[in-house]
């Protein structure tokens, strides 16, 4: 009961780490995207002032805690475990493609506190 609903909650799986498969419907509910095209969603939203860059890296990113305990989960049963990895790997090429698309996009990306205060002291000169 208590690994179904680990399973539950989380997006989806594929047939290996390496073999990511949209999900269009109905097909399969472990199937995944394309970690780019869900990148770049995610970035649209930046690029639309619905949300900051921040905001979005936390979104992708797993908790320690939670990828710790479904690491656990995952070595205690390897029938869910394949699933678990995939999924943990899914977020991780996300936030790389996510990372890639805010570096090419710089405009877009929320300032470090040290540009804000570089700026902010430019302007008081000023």
């Amino acid at each position: 009961m208590r690994g179904e609903l680990i399973m539950k909650n989380l997006p989806a799986s594929v047939m290996s780490p390496d073999q990511v498969v949209a999900s269009g419907g109905n097909e399969n509910p472990w199937a995944i995207r394309n970690p780019l095209d869900e990148a770049r969603d995610l970035h649209r939203m930046v690029t639309q002032g619905s949300c900051t860059v921040e905001s979005i890296r936390d979104l992708i990113s797993v908790p320690p805690e939670i990828e710790s305990a479904l690491r656990a989960y995952a070595d205690r049963f390897p029938k869910d475990g394949q699933r678990i990895h995939c999924v943990l790997q899914f977020r991780e090429r996300v936030a790389h493609e996510f990372e890639r698309l805010v570096q090419l996009d710089l405009p877009f990306a929320d300032p470090s506190p040290a540009q804000t205060e570089e700026h902010v002291s430019e302007v008081s000169v000023n």
